[in-house]
């Protein structure tokens, strides 16, 4: 089975690796789009220390082509989309619908074979049936829009309310669409231009330029929701924006320690809150939510994907995800 490697600092190779043969409660999934994600990227640059071994992709869609053991409820050929977490299933987190911060939790595609191959092996607990209104390039922006609906539930952001999404990466951009969705108010911060024309056809009111956010906290956001981690001071800057008594949720993935300005955390009451992945707040989960969202909006969330790469170039794909003078937003591999 032909699958893509990350076997060095910047070098994908593509090549032969072992079958996709499920086990007990397992399914194979033919993969048909998978989506490269700003941490995929994180492990191309070796910011992250990646398994040479394990296949990375998280965000992927397909059709299962087999079924193991006990699996019910599925059938070869069902078109499905996966939330990529391996968990036990069985502790009081899992129980409780947050089975993202489950101790044994894996992500797929770190330290198990995730998408970015011809087919990979999922436990059948981890399928979403995909609606027939959705092909397989907008299943696999589900998981990206459930990290940024996760990132909105865990700030209680609310109708009406005025929201600002520092970034318009991957989740910034699919935040825009979320706190829209959601009815409140929303500008976005952006360093290409590429990704603030995105951001406004996403709904965002107003856009304005990293490097030109003076003033902004004059203008009494409720909710901060940052998504650009690595090693800015984007914590700080969230702090100083937010309102009194406002909240941040905190999305981007920090490559390293940051500081922030503690005064300003206590002074004015903020509430700051981390995010990782998704999970089942209540009766219905992220991906849930996510799902909605792209039956509604699908063909405008569609524009996010600027690249198409077939798995021999996935190569490629990383380079070009990587150079944003390529106004590249969403790159998806197609096996």
């Amino acid at each position: 089975m032909l699958a893509a490697y990350c076997t060095s600092k910047e070098t994908i190779e593509v090549k032969d690796g072992p079958s996709a043969e499920p086990g007990a409660g397992e399914v194979t999934v033919r993969v048909r789009s998978c989506g490269i994600c700003g941490s995929d990227l994180h492990f191309y640059h070796g910011a992250l220390p990646a398994m040479a071994s394990v296949p990375p992709g998280h965000e992927f869609a397909g059709e299962i082509s087999a079924l193991g053991e006990g699996v019910s409820g599925w059938a070869v050929g069902d078109r499905v989309v996966v939330e990529p977490i391996r968990s036990c299933r069985d502790c009081e987190y899992c129980t409780s619908g947050r089975y993202h911060l489950c101790p044994r939790r894996v992500l797929l595609g770190t330290f198990h074979p995730g998408g970015l191959a011809e087919a990979v092996t999922v436990p059948a607990y981890t399928l979403y049936r995909l609606p027939d209104s959705l092909d397989f390039e907008l299943g696999a922006l589900v998981e990206p829009l459930a990290v940024a609906v996760h990132g909105l539930h865990i700030v209680n952001v609310a109708a009406g309310e005025k929201v600002l999404v520092l970034g318009s990466g991957t989740i910034g951009l699919m935040s825009v669409a979320a706190v829209r969705y959601a009815g409140a108010d929303v500008v976005a911060t952006y360093r290409h231009d590429h990704q603030g024309e995105a951001a406004q056809r996403l709904g965002a009111s107003r856009v304005v330029r990293g490097s030109e956010m003076t003033g902004l906290e004059m203008e009494g956001f409720d909710a901060v929701i940052e998504t650009i981690g690595g090693t800015a001071p984007t914590l700080t800057q969230a702090l100083g924006i937010v309102r009194a008594g406002g909240r941040v949720s905190v999305l981007g993935l920090f490559t390293q320690p940051t500081s922030l300005h503690a005064l300003n955390l206590m002074l004015k009451e903020i509430s700051v809150v981390g995010g990782i992945t998704y999970c089942r707040p209540g009766l219905h989960s992220d991906f849930d939510t996510a799902l909605r969202i792209l039956e509604q909006h699908g063909e405008t969330l569609r524009t996010l994907v600027t690249h198409r790469f077939s798995l021999s170039q996935a190569a490629e794909a990383f380079a070009t995800a990587a150079d944003k003078s390529s106004n590249s937003v969403k790159v998806h591999v197609n096996p």
